[in-house]
């Protein structure tokens, strides 16, 4: 008499179970690597708005980056509608909070600090030209930026 059971044996199970495990680790891996990548080009995107609205400033008030006085430098960021009104006044759009360095007639810094390391690798500056400049690491601690493009 032949056996006619059929079926798959434990070690056939076990095989898949692992193969589609393995698979879902890298895809959650990926995952979080995508993400990361779409908060900092967020970020840069954003800062590279307000540097566009300074510059436009600039351009049409004698090259004077902002209004002298620094109460109405915030109602300008929001007003040249770089930000949301909670961009400044709250500080923290997405996973970044952005923060002014300086904002002066002759240039301005701003900083966009990751609120976390775990959803981005690194803090970005833009400083007066439009100049983007990246940190090593993520976090309020480091404040160390290069030149990025």
């Amino acid at each position: 008499m032949r056996n006619t059971k059929s079926g798959f044996t434990l070690v056939e199970i076990m095989f898949v179970v692992f193969i589609i495990s393995f698979l879902l680790i890298i895809a959650v891996v990926q995952g979080i690597s995508l993400r990361k990548m779409a908060n900092e080009s967020n970020a840069q995107a954003n800062l590279k708005s307000i540097a566009a609205s300074f510059e436009i400033y600039a351009a049409g008030n004698s090259g004077a980056y902002a209004p002298s006085d620094n109460e109405t430098n915030l109602q300008f960021l929001i007003d040249a509608k770089c930000a949301q009104q909670d961009f400044i006044a709250i500080g923290q759009v997405g996973h970044f909070r952005y923060i002014p360095g300086s904002i002066t007639l002759g240039g301005y810094d701003i900083r966009a600090m990751a609120v976390s390391e775990a959803l981005s690798d690194h803090n970005y500056q833009i400083i007066t030209g439009g100049l983007l400049k990246r940190s090593d690491t993520a976090g309020p601690g480091d404040t160390n930026f290069k030149i990025y493009n």
